[in-house]
C-alpha cells in the first residue's frame, strides 16, 4: 500500500510518535512518503486564484504544492498529524491546506479521492482536539475522500517520555484497531456523507451554470470539469 504522510510540525515529539505506532500496527511491506511542515511548504496561500483559473500547475507556490498533491494523488492512504495549538491544527498546516481549495467538491474535485482512506491523528495537553481535527476533516471530506479515522489523545503531559503508560497502551489499542479498519477493506467506498455531499454539489453546479448561462457568461471550469468527468450526468467517482 502506497502511504502519503503530512506532518504539521517538524517536531519529533507525541504526534509523530502516534504516527510511527500507526505505521508500525500496518505492518511492514508499504510505500511511505513523509512531509513535514513548514519544511515542504513554507509559504502561505495569497489568494491569488490562478489555480482556480487555471490549475495548479500554476501556482505561484507550484514547487512545493505540485509534488506534495501529487503523493496525495497516488497514494492509497493519507495520514495527517498536527499536535493541537491553541485548540486548531498548525497554522502550516492550515497553509498547506489552502493551496488545495481548487480541488474541493464546490469545484473541482479529483476522482482519486473517492477510493481513498485517511487517518487524522492529534494530540492535545488537555482539551482543543476536536477543532484540530475538524480543521483537517473539512478538507479530507471535501477533497471526497471516502473514508476517514481519527486518533486523538488527551496527553497531560508535553514529553512523550512522560507520557504514562496508561494512556500509551490506550494511544496503541487505537492504532491498532484503526490498521485493523483499513487493511481489512478490500474495495473503498464513501460513507453515505461523502455521497450525499457530492450530490449536492453536482445540484449546486447545475444550479450555478444556469445562473451563468442566464448571465449571458460562458460555463465556469468547475462545471466543465464535472462536465468532463459525466459526474453531471450520473455517473459517479467511485465506481469509475
Amino acid at each position: 500500500m502506497k502511504i502519503t504522510v503530512i506532518n504539521g510540525t517538524e517536531q519529533r515529539g507525541c504526534t509523530f510518535a502516534m504516527k510511527e505506532q500507526l505505521l508500525a500496527s500496518l505492518g511492514g511491506g508499504h510505500t511511505v512518503t513523509e512531509y513535514f511542515l513548514p519544511r515542504d511548504c513554507p509559504i502561505f496561500c495569497t489568494g491569488c486564484k490562478t489555480c482556480f483559473y487555471k490549475d495548479l500547475s500554476a501556482c505561484p507556490h507550484a514547487q512545493y504544492t505540485v509534488p506534495i498533491w501529487e503523493s496525495i494523488m497516488d497514494a492509497e492512504l493519507l495520514v495527517f498529524t498536527s499536535p493541537t495549538y491553541v485548540f486548531h491544527a498548525t497554522a502550516q498546516m492550515k497553509a498547506l491546506l489552502d493551496h488545495y481549495g481548487k480541488n474541493w467538491m464546490a469545484h473541482s474535485p479529483q476522482a482519486p479521492m473517492f477510493r481513498k482512506q485517511a487517518v487524522i491523528i492529534t494530540n492535545a495537553i488537555g482539551q482543543g482536539m476536536d477543532k484540530t481535527v475538524r480543521d483537517i476533516k473539512d478538507s479530507l471530506d471535501f477533497w471526497g475522500v471516502a473514508r476517514t479515522y481519527v486518533i486523538k489523545q488527551a496527553l497531560f503531559q508535553p514529553q512523550w517520555e512522560q507520557v504514562t503508560k496508561k494512556r500509551k497502551a490506550a494511544i496503541m489499542a487505537r492504532c491498532e484497531k484503526t490498521a485493523a479498519r483499513i487493511t481489512s477493506r478490500k474495495r473503498v467506498t464513501p460513507t453515505v456523507k461523502i455521497k450525499a455531499l457530492f450530490t449536492v454539489m453536482r445540484i449546486a453546479q447545475g444550479m450555478i451554470d444556469k445562473s451563468e448561462r442566464r448571465a449571458g457568461r460562458e460555463h465556469t471550469a468547475d462545471y466543465l470539469h464535472w462536465q468532463k468527468n459525466g459526474w453531471l450526468n450520473g455517473k459517479k467517482p467511485w465506481r469509475e
